[in-house]
C-alpha cells in the first residue's frame, strides 16, 4: 500500500461521545473544516449529536447491524452498505446484535460525499485522486485510512471515500 499518507486509527486517540454512547476517531479534515471523516465505536443505544447544515454519510466497517431512528423512521444500516442523512435529523442508534465501527464523512453545503465498498483481488492496484480516501476494512493495513493521491493494492476490502467540493 502506498500513498502520500496514511492514518492508522488505532493511532488517533478516541475522543468520548457527550452522550456516553461511543467514540470517536478524527482520522481527516479539510484545512478550511468543510468536512471531516472519522471512525466512530458505537458501544450501546443513543442519540446521535446534531449537525445542523451539515449532511452525514455513514457506513458500518466493523461489526453486526446497525439500527437507526431517522426523525422517527427506522433504518437498518447494514455493514459496508453507506446510509446518508442530514445532520440536522434526530438520530438514535440501536446495537441490537454487539458494538459497531462506522465510518463516517460529515460535509458541509457545497460539498459532495460518496461511498464505493469494493473488495480488491491479489494482484490489484485501486488509484486514489486527490479527493479520494480509502479505509482498509480488510486485509494487511485493516483499519488504516490512505489519503489520495495514492493508492491501495493487494487483497483486501476497502471504503472508498469521494470528497467533493463544488
Amino acid at each position: 500500500m502506498s500513498g502520500t499518507r496514511t492514518v492508522r486509527a488505532d493511532e488517533v486517540a478516541p475522543q468520548p461521545w457527550p452522550n456516553g454512547g461511543g467514540t470517536t476517531r478524527e482520522l481527516a479534515r479539510a484545512g478550511d473544516g468543510s468536512w471531516r471523516i472519522s471512525l466512530a465505536t458505537i458501544e450501546g443505544d443513543g442519540p446521535f449529536s446534531l449537525f445542523p447544515g451539515l449532511h452525514r454519510l455513514l457506513t458500518v466497517v466493523d461489526g453486526p447491524v446497525l439500527d437507526l431512528t431517522v426523525d422517527g423512521e427506522p433504518q437498518v444500516v447494514e455493514p459496508q452498505r453507506p446510509f446518508a442523512f442530514s445532520g440536522e435529523a434526530e438520530v438514535v442508534a440501536s446495537v441490537p446484535e454487539g458494538p459497531v465501527r462506522a465510518l463516517n464523512v460529515i460535509a458541509g453545503p457545497g460539498v459532495a460525499t460518496y461511498c464505493t465498498v469494493l473488495e480488491l483481488g491479489r494482484g490489484s492496484a485501486l488509484p486514489l485522486a486527490d479527493d479520494q480516501a480509502a479505509y482498509v476494512i480488510t486485509g494487511p493495513e485493516q483499519g488504516s485510512l490512505v489519503i489520495g493521491p495514492g493508492e491501495v493494492a493487494g487483497r483486501c476490502t476497502v471504503a472508498v471515500l469521494t470528497v467533493e467540493s463544488g
